[in-house]
């Protein structure tokens, strides 16, 4: 179960996320739903592919409140292979495509 703080810290990345876009989070807040905040936020991190909430975050130069952000910041709540991760995409956010 996510602490009421990951959950907050969550929202707030998505609200900025949707905010840089200028439309609703269709995918993200679904998979929230779906899996719990733990979960799909793990599953973000373990995938290949770079999601385009990170790029658009990235691009506007707000990666402190990426997912990845979030996950670094609550590290204790994931296993850490996965916090090892995220630090990883934020060390090389610009290397990234």
């Amino acid at each position: 179960m996510a602490s009421p703080e990951l959950v907050a810290a969550t929202n707030r990345a998505i609200d900025t996320y949707e905010e840089v876009i200028g439309e609703y989070a269709s995918r993200t807040r679904p998979m929230l739903d779906r899996y719990g905040y733990i979960e799909a936020l793990s599953r973000i991190m373990q995938s290949p592919d770079l999601q385009s909430g990170f790029r658009a975050l990235r691009d506007s130069g707000q990666l402190d409140v990426t997912f990845e952000a979030v996950v670094v910041e609550f590290a204790g709540e994931f296993d850490p292979q996965i916090s090892d991760a995220a630090q990883w995409r934020l060390d090389n956010a610009d290397d990234l495509l």
